[in-house]
């Protein structure tokens, strides 16, 4: 068995040295592979297996997105088949993968925000499954995902339930009901894929205390703002979008958000 393996390292090395990126091997013109490490096992991907795998995509140092193995990929929704095909249980991989192609293959990530032809994707399968383990409650995960979110990251919980941290100091007084102002904003999920940017189009002004205008969450996050303020905020549904998700059918339910937040302006 050392030997085999000696022999595959091997190889690897001598088709790495014609890849385009230094270490990987060019597994099509679209995606090239660098195996991190591995395991002796048989147990390869299948199109009927669920998946338990961590993924997380990166534009040189930013990262772009975040998949948490807790959330079991499903073959009837698995649009990383392209990846999985290519490792066995418990093996780790990094992938240069050029962006139009990841999109063609993943439609769920058609909102990626990345200007580079080819980004880097990095996999760790834990477990393939030939069935899903028992019914997910929704709100139970939201939860899950929340804390695994915040463990990794700086932020304060308020008392009315947001997490708030300042990325920029504001001036003045804080924004007050009545106020005619205007925000730039950034959606996300826990992953971190975008699914709203006003930087991207306009931004949004409208009367401070107005009900409707906003979610609760941002409402809550606003009345503690001044203007030129910039901040990163995360909401549970439950002050967000809630069981039903958003009308646009973009977030779904139970689903945790978080929003870089600026204000522009305060009339």
């Amino acid at each position: 068995m050392k030997k085999a393996v000696g022999i595959i390292i091997v190889l690897v090395m001598l088709l790495s040295c014609q890849s385009k990126f230094p270490d990987y091997i060019e597994i099509n013109e679209h995606v090239y592979m660098q195996l991190v490490s591995f395991e002796e096992s048989d147990q390869s991907f299948k199109n009927n297996r669920y998946v338990a795998a961590s993924i997380e995509i990166y534009d040189k140092e930013t990262r772009l997105f975040k998949h948490y193995k807790e959330e079991i990929i499903e073959p009837s929704n698995n649009n990383w088949k392209f990846l999985f095909k290519h490792l066995a249980e418990g093996d780790s991989a990094s992938f240069m993968v050029n962006q139009k192609f990841l999109k063609k293959e993943n439609k769920q990530l058609e909102l990626l925000d990345c200007a580079a032809e080819f980004i880097k994707i990095n996999v760790k399968v834990y477990s393939f499954k030939t069935k899903a383990d028992g019914v997910v409650d929704k709100e139970m995960f939201e939860h899950v995902l929340l804390k695994k979110y915040l463990e990794g990251n700086d932020f304060l919980k308020q008392q009315n339930g947001i997490y708030f941290k300042t990325l920029q100091e504001g001036k003045g007084e804080v924004v007050a009901k009545g106020k005619v102002i205007t925000i730039h904003y950034k959606g996300s999920f826990i992953n971190e894929l975008v699914f709203d940017n006003t930087y991207n189009s306009s931004s949004f002004t409208f009367n401070y205390g107005t009900p409707g205008q906003v979610i609760g969450g941002l409402d809550i996050a606003l009345r503690r703002m001044k203007m030129g303020e910039k901040a990163k905020i995360i909401i549970p549904s439950y002050l967000a979008f809630g069981e039903e998700g958003s009308s646009t059918l973009i977030v779904p339910p139970f689903s945790s958000v978080l929003y870089e937040l600026e204000i522009v302006n305060v009339k």
